[in-house]
């Protein structure tokens, strides 16, 4: 009954395409208008909406030749009641099984009161890291694929501590 941001599909799909060579030392802040955040991001992503009858999500994604950056949030009906360790748990392990991914780490965080979960897992293809986040009947992701033989520390650390909800100063606390 439970939907999640079905992100797997965007790495899946971006994996399969050509690399893009979107290496700039200038990142942008980007914050979609009624998303609910902001984050840095290499250049502009791409924007998918899917929509169903009790869950819209939106997921931006941009590709460099190192890695994969995605956020995203997805908004539950408000008829849907869910349980904030349930979600996470399942958000998590919907994401890494579409990616045909093992666990590697998992651990509670929160960022601006708000629950979260930050997880690491690795596939054939791609290293991943992501943080959920809930906020009522709102999901939020932001996850990093990088790929088998690349590394990029530098940029997912940037990405990951960039990453706010809006009048927020603060970052994710581990």
């Amino acid at each position: 009954m439970l939907k999640r941001i079905s992100s797997a599909t965007i790495f899946v799909l971006a994996c399969a395409l050509a690399v893009g060579a979107f290496q700039s030392a200038e990142w942008i802040k980007f914050s979609p208008v009624g998303a609910g955040f902001s984050v840095l991001m290499p250049a502009k992503p791409a924007e998918e909406i899917k929509s169903s009858d009790d869950f819209t999500s939106h997921l931006f994604s941009i590709t460099t030749d190192k890695a994969i950056y995605l956020a995203g949030y997805g908004e539950y009906a408000p008829s849907i009641k869910l349980s904030a360790d349930a979600e996470l748990t399942l958000n998590r392990d919907k994401f890494l099984k579409g990616l045909n991914a093992n666990l590697l780490a998992s651990k509670q965080i929160t960022l601006d009161g708000r629950p979260g979960l930050e997880f690491t897992g690795e596939s054939e293809q791609a290293s991943f890291k992501s943080r959920v986040y809930l906020s009522g009947n709102r999901v939020y992701q932001v996850a990093v694929a990088v790929l088998n033989g690349k590394t990029d520390y530098e940029n997912v650390d940037r990405f990951f501590a960039s990453f706010a909800f809006p009048n927020s100063e603060s970052h994710a606390k581990p």
